[in-house]
């Protein structure tokens, strides 16, 4: 990693971990959501279609317990199960209606969509990608070609799970009591889908985003739909999959409008990272487009940016943006320490060049292997990475369903020997 000079070192906060952080607001997470920022920022984001609202019934499938796919989502869209499991299901109680769930119109939209794309897509909600379950995936990537793909990888990530429940929990101005009194107040409040709009109402209790405007390359397919108590829309987000080298990917933490960090994405090492004058390029790189295309245009004073620079280093990409919040990784740095820094604009008559943003990189093939696993936190048993390895989704489904099953009867034959033994010991 490269490590900052003297003059550049950071200091540890004997604060709080929540110490330094700028007061959080219901609009700057808003102002994070895909629609909101999407439609000013095409021109340098990947193609993408949002599919928006989502209706009540998918949310509420994305919330159950349990690990099944919707009938019908898979390739060809044929059913997931076979003839054997469909039987059994078939017999077993009516209140046990967890394989029988169908979206009929949502795989439509997503299965045109994916044609449309040449096939493949990433996923991911409002604000997050199911990076964290890119493990069910057969590559462990996120690399959607069915809709089954896209609903195994979204209920089970945690990541997911946050947007759907926990979006605004750290905002100063979020009062979960007051929110099922005026959903149907903001229900018909006008769309907004404009940043400089959103940017005008950080006291607003909502964004009704009306995502991408149709167009050859992106567009935005709406429908009615049931409100839930929620107070802003689900939205499903599906970007055109192109192979995107981890190596490329850059994390910016913006703090009053100032870039002041940047850290590699990724925990590996490269050999072509390490020079000084590829480091300086690379800061110049992001600079000159943060303050020519994001500074001016994004409504938030803080926050964090994801950045793609292409394999020639010639063009970058805005992959997404984040709270400048604990709940957002920090990556190489400490929040501690990027809350303590305090750069002040550059004076002209300075000849002394500014050490911001300061850039941290895997410096060595040791920090590497010291640095704990991307969303090590979400690791799965030994058991499942058996049963997932290079499986499809269907097999994989069929599969686990099939071990939660032996995993019952033995626990039930196991209560039953002991309890025989008791009785026979008495």
């Amino acid at each position: 990693m490269s490590r900052p000079s003297s003059s550049e070192e950071l200091q540890d906060s004997t604060d709080s971990s929540a110490a330094g952080f700028p007061p959080l607001t219901r609009a700057a997470v808003l102002a994070c959501q895909f629609s909101s920022w999407y439609p000013t920022f095409r021109k340098h984001s990947p193609k993408a279609t949002v599919i928006k609202p989502l209706e009540d019934r998918f949310i509420d499938y994305l919330e159950s317990d349990g690990l099944f796919l919707p009938e019908g989502s898979g390739p060809m869209g044929v059913s997931e199960l076979s003839d054997d499991e469909d039987s059994r299901n078939g017999s077993e109680s009516e209140d046990d209606q967890s394989w029988q769930v169908t979206f009929p119109e949502l795989d439509a939209d997503i299965r045109r969509i994916l044609t449309k794309y040449d096939g493949a897509v990433f996923p991911k909600l409002n604000w997050s990608s199911p990076q964290d379950a890119a493990w069910m995936i057969p590559g462990q990537a996120l690399k959607c070609q069915c809709p089954a793909d896209v609903y195994l990888l979204l209920k089970s990530s945690d990541f997911i799970s946050h947007d759907l429940d926990h979006a605004f929990d750290e905002c100063v101005d979020y009062e979960p009591e007051k929110e099922e009194e005026s959903v149907q107040e903001e229900a018909s409040a006008p769309p907004q889908d404009d940043l400089a709009q959103l940017a005008a109402q950080l006291a607003l209790q909502e964004q009704e985003t009306s995502a991408t405007d149709s167009s050859d390359d992106e567009e935005a397919l709406e429908r009615p739909t049931r409100r839930r108590k929620s107070p802003y829309k689900f939205e499903l987000v599906l970007k055109k999959w192109f192979d995107m080298p981890k190596s490329q990917e850059w994390r910016c933490f913006v703090k009053d409008r100032k870039l002041v960090a940047i850290s590699q994405r990724d925990t590996n090492y490269y050999d072509f990272l390490q020079p000084e004058d590829v480091q300086a390029d690379l800061r110049a790189k992001i600079s000159a487009f943060f303050k020519d295309e994001i500074r001016d245009v994004f409504p938030s004073q803080s926050y964090v940016i994801d950045l793609y620079l292409t394999r020639g280093n010639d063009r970058l990409f805005i992959i997404d943006f984040n709270p400048y919040a604990p709940q957002t990784d920090a990556l190489l740095f400490a929040w501690e320490s990027l809350n303590a820094l305090s750069p002040s604009a550059p004076s002209s008559s300075s000849s002394t060049p500014s050490p911001y943003p300061l850039l941290r990189v895997i410096d060595s093939p040791t920090m590497s292997s010291q640095t704990m696993p991307s969303f090590s936190h979400n690791r799965y048993p030994k058991d499942v990475v058996e049963l997932s390895d290079g499986t499809s989704i269907a097999d994989f489904a069929k599969e686990w369903a099939k071990k939660l099953e032996e995993g019952v009867k033995d626990s039930v034959g196991g209560e039953e020997e002991r309890e025989g033994s008791d009785v026979a010991g008495r």
